[in-house]
């Protein structure tokens, strides 16, 4: 009988151990529901979305180029299907990206494609015929005998929200044959990642060994029009839905050969005359950024840049809803408070692209929920921590703070003896100590380098 209770003990003690969450505990890297990263970091991609305008008129002069150089950004995406004197807005936008040393990818539209798609899943509408694979790679060779000669030609923007499962195979197929054709380049699929129906099939279509790792730009905007500007309970539970969605792409990209991108909301937006979206604070739009950073995101895109309007219509043509952007310049093209928040955000993250780019994501928590075994914990309420280092262990934390009306001094307790620097300011934070305080701007966030 003591051999029996002593056995179901054991096992007990076994299926906890292998199921236990890693919250405010210790726990082996591998067994972390997010982290270690497949990949590393990589550099930062700044991009932002529809940068040339909306309708028919290509908006890339000297003064729309000069501000795009200005906001500190590394890539183009989403141009309107355009044609002016200067060619087509992609072609143009091409150019200048090339001029620049920026990355486009380019768009992927299938055969018959309609104006009125908004451009849903260019790489194939429908499912996978019996001419597909020679389809997909006479475009993609194409393609890249088009493009080829040009420097800023950066992969291969291939969907946007096609959330239906049957075209998953049609995702597959068209993915292994760029592989094929160019590896190079990575191939680009935009949507909600909760969105996507059977998503671990979806994932597996998308992500494939070989080659330049694929991106998921992943799309979530909290910022409603009713969504209360001060930090409380209204703004904190919208945080939490953001924070839920950027974990779970964390989970789902976990040992998988890719990286994701998160899509920022800087507009405003109105649907047939009422606020649908209200354009984001400064510091909200930090927020985004560091709370993307901290699960594990290796780039930033910025919806959206020109303010304008946006017709959707039905099948036929006809006028389904009138959207109003209002985006990071006006509809004069002048830059809006939010386009300098952008700026001062982007040269930040510029400086720590450096740091980040050869280190692999290892987790990110609120700070009530780290590990124990990380070299960094915090009691503070709205802070939360990410870890980042080499596949053995953490030398890099990001202190993220979620409160979007206050700058804060955020107490940090730190591995005994340990001595810290502070990327951005490139000073020491902390000299063999066991704390410290730490000054974040509100919705900011601070990268710390553990020095040997």
């Amino acid at each position: 009988m003591m051999r029996a209770t002593l056995l179901i003990i054991w096992l007990a003690a076994v299926f906890a151990a292998g199921v236990a969450p890693a919250r405010g505990g210790q726990s082996p890297l591998a067994e972390r529901a997010a982290g270690p990263s497949a990949v590393p970091v990589g550099e930062l991609t700044l991009s932002v979305w529809l940068p040339a305008g909306f309708g028919d008129d290509v908006q890339l002069g000297a003064d729309d180029q000069q501000r795009l150089v200005d906001l500190g950004i590394n890539q183009l995406q989403w141009l309107q299907r355009a044609v002016d004197d200067g060619g087509s807005a992609e072609a143009q936008a091409m150019a200048f990206a090339s001029d620049q040393g920026w990355a486009l990818p380019v768009y992927y539209e299938p055969p018959g494609f309609s104006p009125y798609d908004k451009l849903h899943n260019w790489a194939a509408r429908d499912e996978a015929g019996a001419d597909f694979d020679e389809q997909v790679t006479a475009r993609a060779q194409a393609l890249v005998s088009h493009w080829s000669g040009a420097s800023g030609f950066g992969g291969y923007l291939i969907g946007h929200e096609d959330y239906r499962a049957s075209a998953y195979d049609a995702l597959g197929r068209t993915v292994r044959i760029l592989r094929d054709v160019d590896s190079l380049r990575p191939a680009v699929v935009v949507g909600r990642l909760d969105s996507y129906p059977k998503r671990q099939r979806f994932l597996e279509a998308f992500f494939v060994e070989g080659g330049e790792a694929n991106i998921f730009q992943h799309e979530h905007y909290v910022f409603r029009g009713k969504v209360p500007t001060t930090w409380g309970t209204g703004l904190r539970q919208r945080v939490n839905a953001l924070v839920g969605s950027y974990e779970g792409v964390a989970r789902d990209l976990r040992d998988r050969e890719g990286r994701w991108h998160a899509i920022v909301q800087v507009q405003g937006e109105d649907r047939d005359g009422e606020v649908y979206y209200r354009q984001p604070s400064a510091a909200e739009i930090r927020l985004q950024a560091g709370l993307a950073l901290s699960r594990g995101a290796s780039g930033i895109v910025y919806f959206l840049y020109s303010s304008g309007e946006e017709v959707i219509r039905h099948a036929d043509g006809s006028v389904r809803q009138r959207r109003l952007y209002h985006g990071l310049v006006d509809l004069a093209r002048q830059p809006t408070p939010a386009y300098a928040a952008v700026r001062d955000l982007n040269a930040m993250l510029a400086t720590l692209s450096q740091t980040l780019a050869p280190l692999y994501f290892r987790g990110g928590y609120e700070a009530k929920d780290v590990p124990a075994d990380e070299p960094v914990t915090s009691a503070a309420a709205d802070v939360d921590l990410a870890f980042f280092g080499d596949r053995s262990q953490t030398t890099h934390v990001l202190v993220v703070n979620r409160n979007t009306s206050e700058d804060r001094s955020i107490e940090l307790s730190v591995r005994p003896g340990t001595s810290w620097l502070d990327i951005a300011a490139g000073e020491v934070a902390a000299f063999e100590a066991d704390r410290m305080a730490l000054k974040v701007w509100a919705g900011g966030f601070r990268l710390l380098a553990l020095r040997p």
